[in-house]
This record gives structure tokens, sequence and C-alpha cells, in this order.
């Protein structure tokens, strides 16, 4: 998306959190939600155009299945077919269809992954009872029952279409559950804090996110490396450095879109839970217990935050030392549906990073820039999980933090160069920066782990040794 296009989708955030503020002010929960609706649909109207069918059409899809498929099944058949919808809708332009516009893609994103989860978590609730059923240890049952309160669903139609079409996170998210969503009607949770304040605390540090980005798109703007002169006029050194300011303007537009997009839910509430229950981005709440007490004793005095729609952790993202720390930081609440729906459901488990990495790039887009960037992860993290046991485990307090210095350094730049494929997305653009830097970022991936292998471990194992042998 061009500048341009950014200003628009700027607006339509900040319109979405302003909308927060009349949502707070309509007292029945059901015409809260029908207000909510009326809105999403008005957003996924104006954004989409005649787009907006496909919308419509993913939602109809998953109501068909839902009616008629076996629990059992519901959820395998639901990820297929919304998968495949998603890949049909991004490829309409090669049956003579307009192009998608640019803010209609989050728009079906998000709504893949809502009516996904949603097969999931009516999957799981229909598990739940068939094991209550089954158990009988009392204590589990009593567990299991809680989980079944506070975890499971069962939604009617109108339900789901309110879940998929409300304003709240329609345009780039956060994911959140059907459950969270339903809590915001069905429990006092959403009006137990200010959720002013705690909008006007969230989006502070927006104003600084838009000018780094926009004192660094103009400094170092991203189109540049499409054009012959720059590889013809730039030395290799230069190319390498280069592509870390555009790696941060990249983060800088996402950063702001991540939080602006979690105000939205935060100034309606959504996402709202007792910080005693532990909410976990996506999740919700993961201590069920203090949940039913405070939900049991509820004055209003109880301590509340928004865990469940938090999506991106800025300082985590920036300065975390390693790719898989800065992953958990990213895009949180995505990043808790992969893990729930693909990675921990994933039968063979030696691929299931190969699995998330794949399902990612199917999500994002069918431009082979996500396939080459997200598929060369998994790469990075073998490195990484190698040394971190040959090396990081065997330093001292002190050593560890100058490792964990030096890993942030190394991580950053692999971020910078598989974050190039990311945002050029064409294969013959982003091949033609990565030789015009001898792939680096994928060449030395294998020297430093044979290095690891061979010449690092031998060496520190022979350390440990001596220093055993002095302790004896």
């Amino acid at each position: 998306m061009g500048l341009q296009d950014d200003i628009v989708y700027l607006v339509l955030l900040l319109t979405s959190i302003a909308l927060g503020a009349v949502f707070q002010r309509i007292e029945r929960a059901h015409h809260r939600r029908s207000f909510s609706t009326l809105c999403g649909l008005l957003m996924v109207g104006l954004v989409s155009g005649w787009h907006a069918f496909f919308c419509v059409l993913a939602y109809g899809v998953q109501v068909l299945c839902i009616q008629i498929l076996p629990w059992t099944c519901l959820h395998i058949v639901s990820f297929w077919v919304q998968m495949m919808l998603l890949v049909c809708f991004r490829l309409c332009h090669w049956v003579g269809l307009p192009n998608v516009p640019a803010h209609a893609n989050p728009i079906i994103m998000m709504l893949t992954l809502k009516l996904i989860g949603l097969a999931f978590e009516i999957h799981d609730t229909e598990k739940l009872e068939l094991e209550i059923k089954s158990t009988e240890n009392a204590d589990e049952v009593e567990t299991k029952k809680l989980q079944l309160k506070w975890k499971g669903i069962n939604p009617s139609l109108t339900d789901t279409f309110h879940y998929a079409f409300g304003y709240t996170g329609i345009l780039t998210g956060p994911y959140f559950k059907f459950r969270t969503f339903n809590d915001l009607y069905s429990t006092s949770f959403g009006q137990l804090e200010d959720c002013t304040r705690q909008t006007l605390t969230r989006i502070s540090r927006v104003p600084i996110y838009i000018a780094l980005f926009l004192l660094s798109g103009y400094l170092f703007p991203l189109k540049v490396v499409e054009e012959e002169d720059f590889y013809e006029k730039t030395s290799l050194l230069y190319r390498v450095f280069y592509m870390t300011p555009v790696f941060f303007n990249f983060r800088m537009r996402l950063y702001t879109g991540f939080v602006l997009s979690e105000c939205s839910c935060i100034m309606a509430g959504l996402g709202m839970y007792p910080k005693s229950s532990e909410p976990r981005p996506g999740n919700g709440p993961t201590q069920l217990e203090a949940l039913e007490n405070a939900s049991s004793t509820s004055n209003g005095t109880e301590d509340m935050n928004f865990e469940s729609v938090h999506n991106i952790d800025e300082y985590g993202a920036d300065f975390v030392p390693t790719m898989r720390e800065a992953l958990r930081t990213w895009n949180m609440t995505v990043q808790y549906w992969l893990a729930n729906i693909v990675y921990r459901r994933f039968p063979m488990k030696t691929l299931r990073t190969a699995a998330v990495m794949i399902v990612s790039s199917m999500w994002h887009g069918v431009h082979p820039g996500y396939y080459l960037s997200l598929g060369s992860v998994p790469l990075v993290l073998i490195v990484e999980d190698l040394y971190d046991r040959i090396v990081r485990r065997k330093l001292s307090q002190k050593g560890q933090a100058t490792y964990d210095w030096l890993s942030w350094f190394y991580r950053m730049q692999q971020f910078s160069y598989l974050g190039m494929a990311f945002q050029l997305l064409k294969i013959g653009e982003t091949l033609t920066f990565w030789h015009s830097i001898a792939y680096l970022g994928h060449l030395i991936l294998p020297i430093i782990y044979l290095l690891g292998l061979f010449i690092v471990k031998p060496l520190f194992s022979s350390r440990q040794a001596i220093e055993n042998k002095k302790i004896d």
C-alpha cells in the first residue's frame, strides 16, 4: 500500500476507535451488538465495494458447514474450505474480475481467522462435553465443567453473524475468540474499567511511530530498491545497510496499525478481563477459578486488563535477542491462532514449525515473497537453537548478557533480510535484491551451523571438561 492508502487506513482505524465512545453509551447489550455489526457492515462495504460479496460468501459457507457437518470433522473441513476461499479471493483477477482493493485484503484475512477459529471452538466444546460425561473422577469433572462454563460456546446464526461483522477488529484485527466476543455482551467485565483512559494510555506512542514512519520512509524509500539505478550506483555494504532502515520503516507502519486496532477493541471494552484470570493474547482468560471468583464477587474494585486483545509488544519486537522470542511478540493474537489451530494439532511434531510457516504464508497472501520470507524462518531457528544449546547455556550470567546483545544484532539483520522479501513480494524483485548482496542471510546459515557443530561445540565441551577437572 502507498502513502495515500495508509492515510485512508489511519482514518478508518481512528473512526473505529471513536465509535467506541458511542458504543459504550448504549445501555442494552443487544442494541450495542446490533450497532457494532451495522458499523462493521458499513466499513466492509465502504472499503471493499463489491468485493464485500466474498465476505458474505465466506460467512455463508461457514454457516452451511456448521449446519450440515458433524463436529468431529467440522474444524478440519472449515479450515481448508476457508483457506481455499481466501486464495480464490486473491486470485479473482485471473478470471477478469477487478483487483482486490488494498484495504479489503486484511478484512477477509481477519474474517478467515475468526470463521476457522469458530469451528474449532465448537469442536472443542463438543469434545469437552463428551469428556465430562465419560470422566469418573469428581475433581476432573468439576475442572472440565468450569472450562465448559468459561470456554464453551453454543452460538446461534445471529451470534455468528455479529461475531463475523462487528466493527471491533474488522479492519486489521486483533484476532479474538467467539467466547471473548460473547463475554463483552454476557458479562459485566467490559463495564468495570475506564476504557477511554486505557485507550489514551495505549495510543500515546502512536504519534511517535507515525513521525518515525514518515521520516524513515522519506529518507529510505523501499521503491528505490525496485529501480536498476539502485544496484548500479550503490555498493554491497550500502545495500546490506539499506535493509535495516527499510525494515525499521516497515515496523513503524505495522506498530501504528496494530496499536490502533487494539485501541478500537479497548475503547469498546472488548477483551477486558480481571488480571487475576491471567488473560493471554487471542486466548482470553487462562486461570478460570480466578475468573469464576471475580465474576461472582465483581464490585468494580478488581484490577482489569486488555491482554486478550494485546497484539504487539513493540519493545519486545525491537529488543528481544532471538528470532523465536521476537515471533512471539509480533501479531500476538494471530500467533496464538497459529499455535492453537496449527502447531499443537499438527500430527507430525518434527514438521510443526514448517506447517505453521506454510499456513502463515498462505494466510498472508499468494505472493512468492511471503513464502520466501516465512519459509526461511525455520532455518534461522535451527541455527539459533543450536547456539543456545552449545554456547549460551554454558556461559556465566555476564557472558549470557554479551551473547544476547550479539544475538540481538544477528536477529535484527536476519529480520531485515527476510523482511525485504515480505515487502517486495514479487519473486523477481526479491531475488534481484538478495542476489545483489550474495544471498547473505541464507549463505551465512549453513556456515555458522557447521562452525557450531565442528568447531564451537568441541571448544566449549573441552573448556567445560577442564573446568570440571579443576573443581574435582
